[in-house]
């Protein structure tokens, strides 16, 4: 049997699981960073999320990889630090 991944509800402390899939009818979540230009944003525009549903409260919540989340990051604070964001 397949182990389901799990995770504590930020919400309300009860058990979330995650979905099958990233892209799977409408359990699709995108987030574009604001600080890319059409130019810069052209090879990887968008970011996909992953859904989360709360089996406790009932909440979707979408959450990037932590490897993901880091590039973010990263890419953030350069162009915070260049006065650009």
């Amino acid at each position: 049997m397949k182990k389901i991944e799990t995770r504590k509800c930020p919400l309300c402390g009860g058990t979330m699981v995650k979905s099958k899939t990233k892209r799977g009818g409408y359990a699709r979540f995108f987030w574009a960073p604001p600080w890319k230009s059409r130019t810069t944003g052209m090879l990887k525009p968008i970011i996909e999320a992953t859904p989360w549903l709360c089996l406790d409260c009932g909440a979707v919540m979408a959450f990037v990889d932590d490897e993901t989340r880091e590039t973010l990051r990263e890419e953030y604070e350069k162009e915070r630090a260049t006065g650009i964001v």
